[in-house]
């Protein structure tokens, strides 16, 4: 097993591609490293180097408290007005193989780390970072300090093996041009693509780059194992400054032209059709860029990915301001720069954009800008006719039209997300009705001259239904105008709902996207409708889910860590029959280390197909268990309620999940992973017995429900599966 593991790190050595080596050179220093090996004959050719992959809806920062359910970073953010000991990255790694080495041996054995830059979408070649080609690296772990925020620590090499050890990063130092280091020492391909300013982040790098981490083991300079994962940087210095072009550039000069030719001397902007649109977007940026730095830099869990809803976001905004860039570059001359418009025309990382941008739908869209003013026979408001909400409207309509198909470009260039995209989308579709609710009495100041009652029903009213509670009468001219459509936030949230669930059920036909049910937003995730319902519970939910408090207009956020309730835990595991035959030690520190889980409506925790190791215990609320089935439609399989447990096969043997499982009001839950429950099976291995009883009678009791099952688990032992999972290998024990 020594020998087939060596052989696959000098394998994936070969296929890795490490900063600076050729193929050539990569086939030398495997020569070198056997020469070694076979010379010396040491125990070192046996260490290994792993990276501890990144796991949706985990952050690396779960380490300290709880261990083994970690995983490292795949996003940064740099973000010069955070303080650099707040704005962290984390790489999480394991060593193998270190007891079997005297203390000589670990003397000489060293690790080390090289970072390079290769490009937007790591399509260039490695570049490394001055400063950081082959740096020497600490052995460290993450602990709780005495505040309760986790602290790296170092820690001896002896003290290492097979521990989950961590390098910290800090984005504005580490990879911004600065006092650090110079933009000279750079290579002259980063430079000859920088547009704004001369570093890797410019316009002409999509403000964006892919950060190859490189870790290796030495022992006297000679390579002995290693470890590569890609970190996808955002400069946020940049991000999101296109849209502000359209407005001062293409939009103020528009309302300008229109007042003169109207006989007005000045006209506010926000009567424009096309601000209302402009200025919620805007918003609805600021608000997922705001939950993306809570995720990256602050470790939170609101997102279960947020680096893919940083990607959509990037391609999204450079495929709709570049298209609009185009669609009036002859009536309003180039928003881009003459830098810019050389990358954007002749780099490779624009050919995709390029290809795909939209301007004739965008032309068509700047037909609707004309102001509607005061005319004969409609309600003036203020300077313009009441008319001009309507324009508004159909503007908004039509500019949500050509976006979400560039939507569908940005998912496509982005890279599927198939096991978490429909829990992003929710959160993408309530940050645009919190745009909505926040900006609309800036976005529409026609209202402020109309009576409260005729704007609530402006607002308000559904479609059909003129008996708006609370208002009492509205003149016929407001009615024959709007009583057969949505007012303005019921127009907005259907609209928007519609048109987001077709651009998920487009990605979902495609295999970009997956979701369970029938559509990917329901009405239940819904802030909007829970606010008009009047669904107090459930607006709290949904506004706790995303990190503010219960209330739509307020802000505030949540602790950063829910408690862990380790009686309450204790209490139910005692219940739970793979628990039960435990020692009340053993379960008092599952229930210490489990990982607290706060669930909104609808959302997902397990799905069906994915890989897992670990279980999840039901504290408060329901869970569906829902199985796809051979036609593609999820075939509601159970309900799970407080005190029940999901996801224990994977948790025992490592076996993809065999369903989904999705809160219905919300939920609590409780994790607890394989590395929280292998020291107990371990020091206990007849436990394996009592567990694999438990499991087939589980099995046996599903598979008659089920359409289709794992069959690979009637193939191997359950017993065995068990075995293997923990133990590695069941050569040594006893086989059924």
């Amino acid at each position: 097993m020594r020998e087939a593991e060596f052989l696959n790190q000098l394998y994936a050595l070969l296929d890795a591609p490490v900063a600076g080596l050729d193929t050539q050179q990569k086939l030398q220093l495997i020569r070198e490293i056997c020469e070694e090996t076979l010379r010396t004959g040491d125990p070192g050719r046996s260490l290994t180097c792993r990276i501890v992959p990144f796991i949706t809806g985990r952050r690396p920062t779960d380490e300290a408290a709880h261990s083994g359910l970690g995983s490292s970073d795949n996003a940064s953010m740099i973000l010069p007005s955070i303080p650099t000991d707040e704005n962290c990255t984390y790489i999480l790694y394991t060593l193998g193989g270190l007891d079997a080495c005297n203390q000589e041996m670990l003397q000489e054995i060293a690790i080390d780390i090289t970072l390079s830059f290769c490009g937007t979408d790591a399509s260039q070649s490695t570049i490394p970072i001055p400063g950081w080609d082959k740096r020497p690296v600490t052995p460290a772990i993450f602990e709780t300090a005495t505040t309760g925020k986790p602290m790296v620590s170092p820690i001896s090499l002896a003290d290492a093996n097979d521990r989950r050890l961590v390098v910290k990063l800090s984005p504005s130092e580490d990879f911004l041009p600065g006092a650090a280091w110079r933009w000279q020492d750079l290579d002259q391909q980063l430079q000859a693509l920088a547009t704004d300013d001369s570093d890797p982040f410019t316009f002409g790098h999509m403000f964006t780059q892919m950060l190859q981490v490189q870790l290796r083991v030495t022992r006297r300079q000679k390579p002995l194992a290693s470890a590569h994962t890609w970190i996808d940087i955002c400069d946020t210095r940049r991000f999101g400054s296109l849209y502000p072009r359209i407005m001062e550039r293409v939009i103020k000069p528009d309302v300008e032209k229109q007042a003169n030719k109207a006989g007005m001397d000045t006209l506010d902007v926000a009567y424009h059709p096309w601000f209302p649109v402009l200025l919620m977007g805007s918003d609805k940026v600021t608000l997922y860029e705001r939950a993306l730095v809570e995720d990256i830099v602050h470790k939170k869990r609101h997102l279960t990915d947020p680096r893919w809803l940083m990607r959509v976001g990037l391609y999204l905004e450079f495929l709709t301001c570049l298209g609009v860039f185009e669609a009036v570059k002859e009536e309003v001359g180039d928003l881009l720069t003459p830098a810019e418009r050389t990358a954007f025309e002749s780099s490779p990382f624009f050919a995709e954009i390029r290809r795909r941008l939209n301007p004739k739908g965008w032309r068509k869209v700047w037909k609707l800008k004309d102001i509607i003013f005061p005319k004969f026979g409609a309600p003036q408001t203020g300077p313009v006719s009441v008319l001009n909400l309507l324009q508004k409207r159909k503007a908004v309509l039509g500019f949500l039209e050509v976006h979400h198909q560039d939507l569908k470009n940005a998912i496509d260039l982005a890279g599927p997300n198939i096991h978490n995209a429909q829990e992003t989308w929710h959160r993408v579709f309530r940050d645009a009705e919190r745009a909505v609710l926040r900006q609309t009495p800036h976005a529409f100041p026609e209202l402020a001259y109309l009576n409260s009652q005729v704007k609530d029903f402006i607002l308000w009213h559904q479609k059909g239904k003129l008996d708006l509670p609370g208002v009492r009468w509205v003149p016929k001219q407001f009615t024959s105008l709007f009583g057969d459509q949505d007012g303005l936030f019921a127009s907005a949230c259907n609209q928007y709902r519609a048109s987001m669930n077709e651009v998920a059920k487009w990605a979902k036909e495609r295999h970009i996207m997956d979701y369970t049910g029938s559509e990917c937003i329901t009405v239940t995730v819904s802030l909007l409708k829970a606010y008009m319902g009047g669904q107090k519970t459930l607006l709290e939910r949904l506004q706790r889910r995303d990190g503010y408090s219960g209330q739509i207009d307020i802000e505030a956020e949540l602790p950063a860590e829910l408690a862990v309730p380790t009686e309450e835990i204790n209490a139910l595991l005692a219940e739970i029959s793979i628990f039960e035959m435990l020692s009340e030690d053993e379960r008092v520190q599952l229930a210490r280390t489990a990982r607290t889980i706060f669930l909104g409506p609808m959302e997902r925790i397990i799905i069906q197909g994915r890989e897992g190791s670990s279980l999840f215990l039901v504290g408060e609320g329901r869970l569906e268990v829902m199985v796809r089935q051979t036609d593609g439609t999820d075939r509601l399989m159970a309900v799970k309620n407080k005190g029940e447990v999901v996801g224990e096969i994977s948790l025992l043997t490592g076996a993809p999940r065999t369903a989904t499982v999705r809160a219905l009001e919300g939920a609590v839950v409780y994790e607890i992973g394989k590395h929280q429950f292998e020291p107990i099976i371990r020091a206990r291995p007849e436990l394996v017995e009592v567990l694999g009883a438990i499991m087939q009678k589980h099995i046996e009791s599903t598979r008659k429900q089920r359409e289709s099952y794992d069959a690979g688990l009637e193939t191997l032992n359950i017993n065995q599966r068990i075995r293997r999972f923990f133990f590695g290998s069941t050569g040594d024990l006893k086989r059924d």
